[in-house]
């Protein structure tokens, strides 16, 4: 794999639902240039204190595992998982479906 060709990625974040946490993830892939073309943030269903965002960007293989890292360090973040292409919308149908049961 070409490690300086641009393509797709999906992010897919844990987190602490805490203050500015998101402001903080978004401020990570600005500082490596990574283009964010969709972002979804939300509550993880039935705990008010986790939260998850699924974010499609647009990068280099070899920043996308730099960033993940760099997420990974901080200290809301309880894990950090990317998928190459666009699974954007398989991993928000996913998690909908998961707090519809819930529900």
């Amino acid at each position: 794999m070409d490690k300086t060709v641009k393509q797709d990625f999906t992010l897919e974040i844990a987190a602490d639902n805490n203050f500015s946490i998101l402001n903080r993830i978004v401020n990570v892939l600005n500082r490596r240039r990574i283009r964010i073309r969709k972002l979804t943030a939300f509550e993880v269903e039935g705990d008010f204190r986790k939260g998850i965002a699924i974010i499609l960007l647009y990068t280099t293989p070899d920043l996308m595992e730099k960033a993940k890292h760099q997420l990974e360090k901080l200290i809301e973040v309880e894990h950090a998982n990317y998928f190459d292409g666009s699974k954007y919308f398989e991993l928000n149908e996913l998690h909908n479906s998961k707090s519809k049961q819930i529900a």
